[in-house]
C-alpha cells in the first residue's frame, strides 16, 4: 500500500502539504531576500511578494500558528542557514532560517514558530532576527 506523501515538492518553487491543501513557498524569506526581518518587515515582504506575482501568484500571506506548527516534522532534518538543524520536510529547500513569524499578532507582540524546537512563542515585534515562509491557501 502506497500512502502519499504528506508534501511534495511541485517542481516550481511550491510545496504542497497533502494533508492540509496548504501551498508552501519552498524558500523562507531568507533564501529569498537574504535579509532578516521583524515583524512589520515580514508583513511588507508577503505584500511584496503578492506586488511581484511570486511564482505566478499574488495571494502570498503569512500563516496562521496552527497551520506553521504543523510544518514541523521532528522525524525528518535539514540544515538551515549557520548549520542549524531544523525539522521540516526535505521537500522544503535548505539554507533558510530557523523559524518564521506567524499569526496572530498585537499592538506589542506576534508568535514566533521555531523550526528546531517545534515551539512557537510570542516576541517582541521589533525583535529584529525572524523569518517568514509564504503560504497560500489554494494549488492553482
Amino acid at each position: 500500500m502506497n500512502k502519499e506523501p504528506r508534501f511534495t515538492d511541485t517542481g516550481d518553487g511550491m510545496v504542497t502539504d497533502n494533508e492540509t491543501g496548504l501551498v508552501w513557498a519552498r524558500e523562507d524569506s531568507w533564501t529569498i531576500a537574504q535579509d532578516w526581518l521583524n515583524f512589520q518587515e515580514a508583513l511588507a515582504f508577503v505584500d511584496d511578494l503578492n506586488k511581484k506575482d511570486y511564482l505566478g501568484f499574488h495571494d502570498w500571506r503569512i500563516a496562521e500558528r496552527e497551520e506553521i506548527e504543523k510544518l514541523y516534522a521532528p522525524e525528518s532534518t535539514i540544515v538551515a542557514r549557520s548549520k542549524q538543524e531544523i525539522h521540516l520536510d526535505p521537500a522544503f529547500a535548505p539554507g533558510g532560517g530557523n523559524g518564521s513569524w506567524c499569526l496572530p499578532f498585537d499592538q506589542q507582540a506576534a508568535f514566533y514558530f521555531n523550526y528546531g524546537s517545534g515551539i512557537a512563542q510570542g516576541f517582541d515585534q521589533d525583535f529584529s532576527q525572524g523569518y517568514v515562509r509564504p503560504v497560500r491557501l489554494y494549488p492553482d
